[in-house]
């Protein structure tokens, strides 16, 4: 008995055990990013003595940036190239929070070529509308599957308020699935009209002929 007792102990053990070598990886990767992050905010932002100006403060920042990465999925340079890019157009002279880094990370539209919300939006609301949507045309296939992921019925009766709450969520979804290097299915394309088809002269005249002799005869 004491055998199955040590044996269910040790099982316990086990199932209630965290992957600990794992998350030391995930950490040192983090700590490397953010090493490299603050050396780029302390050339971006002038007051970064003011804010970190002892080690102790620089490396409580560090800690905070590091768990905010990690908790975010943040390892690799790439992931905050945006949040750079940010900062380095950022006219303020402290450093941003590490929360807002972590939202920085996420490009915008603008970032990745897209329309601005506003615009994409207006877009929607005319492709969804029952008239239009046979012959839909979409500028790009982020604002297509970010109306679909809202619901084309929704859109079409939410007021403009929620519409566009609606659609912006999915739409900054969709950015992020972009700037994360996702590939996305094109939007489907409108059918064309077909092309008039020229007549000759003769054919045209025929059928004026035609339509004289019809109005002719009627006011006989």
């Amino acid at each position: 008995m004491s055998r199955v007792i040590e044996l269910e102990r040790a099982a316990n053990l086990v199932a209630t055990s965290k992957p600990m070598p794992a998350r030391r990886q995930v950490d040192e990767a983090t700590g490397a990013v953010v090493n490299d992050v603050i050396r780029e905010l302390q050339a971006c932002y002038t007051a970064w003595r003011q804010a970190w100006p002892d080690d102790k403060a620089l490396n409580a920042y560090r800690k905070s940036l590091i768990k905010a990465f990690a908790e975010a999925g943040i390892t690799t340079l790439e992931q905050v190239r945006y949040a750079m890019q940010r900062c380095r157009q950022d006219a303020a002279d402290f450093a941003p929070s590490a929360g807002k880094l972590v939202q920085w990370c996420q490009p915008t539209p603008e970032m990745l070529g897209l329309a601005p919300l506003e615009r994409a939006y207006a877009e929607v609301c005319r492709n969804v509308h029952p008239c239009q949507a046979p012959s839909a045309r979409w500028s790009h296939a982020a604002i297509y599957h970010a109306a679909v992921a809202a619901g084309f019925s929704n859109l079409q009766l939410l007021p403009r308020d929620a519409g566009l709450k609606l659609f912006g969520r999915h739409y900054d979804a969709v950015c992020r699935r972009l700037g994360d290097g996702e590939e996305l299915p094109p939007a489907p394309m409108a059918a064309l009209p077909a092309p008039l088809r020229k007549g000759s002269p003769e054919v045209a005249n025929e059928h004026l002929a035609k339509m004289r002799a019809k109005l002719g005869g009627r006011r006989g």
